[in-house]
């Protein structure tokens, strides 16, 4: 699972790092709704989930501890909701860093399960680039549609794009399945939106997930198996192993 840093004491970090640990994994999560019948921690649980796949893939990794606070305006008018602007969590990334980066990181690995976060990760990307030049950053370049992994895996199951979805669906019911069965409310679960994912971005940008489907559900999942769940999560952690080690410089 790779060493996770919260639990680990300073010396042990130390000798980590000195020995070639020089790779830290960064979960981002949010707070916020994801529909009737999953919790609104659903994109930390799913990032830390990540963040532990990851690892086992990339020799020498450590594990931060997920921010579970992201960019989530698109869920105004839910209940619960907890988020931050983008520049904040941009500040926030290159603060940590920062930091890191005096005790010896070399690669970060910007690890987000939420598309919102998407225009807070190009933010710190140029902003590390200038501040902090020998770092070599890696973040998924697009977090608005669906993985090419995921959709794999839902296309060989005979899951079609619009139950798989984009938010709360097949897809992320299946992972919770997986990771978490006792979060998920099951007597709760309904359709939401099942339409084209591509061009309901639009509509999710323009006036957030109440306009997208009222429950804010954007896929069905009711067709969601934890057996699935488990085969998306690593099916993602791969693709997203092949494109770090693929990037070594991370976009210097």
């Amino acid at each position: 699972m790779g060493d996770r840093l919260a639990e680990m004491s300073w010396p042990e970090v130390e000798r980590a790092v000195a020995a070639g640990a020089t790779t830290v994994l960064l979960p981002l999560g949010a707070t916020e709704q994801h529909g009737p019948h999953l919790p609104l921690g659903t994109d930390t649980v799913r990032a830390e989930a990540l963040a532990g796949l990851l690892a086992e893939r990339l020799p020498g990794a450590l594990v931060a501890p997920a921010l579970p606070f992201g960019c989530s305006d698109e869920h105004a008018g839910f209940p619960g909701l907890l988020g931050v602007g983008k520049e904040t969590l941009a500040r926030l990334i290159v603060d940590l860093a920062r930091r890191m980066a005096g005790w010896g990181v070399e690669r970060l690995v910007l690890l987000s399960a939420h598309g919102g976060n998407g225009e807070a990760l190009s933010l710190a990307r140029a902003m590390l680039r200038s501040e902090l030049p020998g770092l070599a950053v890696w973040a998924p370049e697009d977090l608005t549609s669906l993985s090419p992994a995921t959709a794999g895996v839902a296309r060989r199951a005979g899951v079609p794009e619009g139950a798989l979805g984009l938010h709360a669906g097949e897809g992320e019911t299946s992972e919770m399945l997986h990771l978490r069965p006792e979060l998920v409310r099951r007597e709760r679960v309904r359709p939401g939106y099942t339409g084209d994912m591509e061009s309901v971005v639009k509509t999710l940008k323009a006036g957030g997930l109440r306009a997208a489907h009222e429950s804010g559900v954007l896929g069905d999942p009711t067709l969601a198996s934890a057996g699935r769940g488990a085969s998306y999560l690593e099916a993602r952690a791969e693709e997203i192993a092949r494109a770090v080690l693929g990037d070594p410089d991370g976009g210097r």
